[in-house]
């Protein structure tokens, strides 16, 4: 299995040591021999670790969700043209999983795993609620703050680096939006108006701590450019609000 997460984010091991497991497990079900405790445990390990590191990358809020901690992860927002990967990552861990017995571990991965995957179906989420992914670039900025309330230079550069994301992020998700109705105007435009707010008023002051003349001027420059990205944004969805 491969894709361009490897590269940007230090999964290359993680990703063909997946694959190995796959094509292991392929082998041995052929094999009346069941597999062993240990075989089962090493699986589930690996399910587990490479999910917690796919999660900040690519869905930052259901990582925000499930309390898994964020790390020093670069945020690539999902787009129509990287979908089909992401789907097929998903889908081979889910694989996986059908090769161990039950277990509290294993069924709770696998109902993760197929939450996710109804979101990025015909009806899901992803293709028909907005919303959905206002949550996802807001917890993707939420991530480098770790719960503080004021973090240092470090930190806003990364939370910088995010922001900058937004435009792309923001134009691949009205593309993968094209097909579904308008959302609640009044319900959609207070939503946008919380996170303008957060972006222009709350997340400044939480770089409060960083004194890098340089570091703040890039910030501000990426706060604002995600800003107008996201009244673009409102204004595609919601037309004359």
């Amino acid at each position: 299995m491969t894709n361009r997460i490897a590269t940007k984010t230090g999964l290359p091991f993680l990703l063909s040591a997946l694959a190995l497991f796959g094509a292991c497990a392929a082998r041995n079900s052929s094999s009346p021999k069941p597999t062993s405790a240990k075989q089962n445990e090493a699986t589930l390990t690996h399910v587990e670790t490479f999910y917690a590191q796919l999660l900040p990358v690519r869905r930052p809020d259901l990582a925000a969700s499930y309390g898994v901690a964020p790390k020093n992860e670069t945020f690539e927002p999902l787009s129509e043209s990287d979908l089909t990967t992401h789907i097929e990552d998903l889908n081979l861990m889910l694989a996986d999983l059908d090769k161990v017995p039950p277990s509290p571990r294993a069924d709770t991965l696998r109902s993760r795993l197929t939450r996710e995957l109804l979101q990025y179906g015909p009806e899901g989420g992803i293709r028909r609620d907005p919303m959905l992914w206002l949550d996802i670039l807001q917890a993707a900025v939420m991530a480098p703050l770790a719960g503080n309330p004021v973090v240092g230079c470090g930190e806003t550069q990364r939370i910088e680096q995010r922001l900058r994301t937004f435009p792309e992020a923001l134009r691949g998700a009205s593309v993968l939006l094209r097909s579904a109705p308008l959302p609640d105007s009044a319900a959609f435009v207070q939503r946008i108006a919380r996170f303008e707010f957060f972006l222009r008023s709350d997340l400044p002051a939480r770089t409060d701590a960083c004194k890098d003349g340089r570091r703040l001027a890039d910030f501000t420059e990426a706060d604002t450019l995600a800003a107008a990205s996201l009244m673009e944004f409102r204004r595609s969805l919601a037309p004359g609000e």
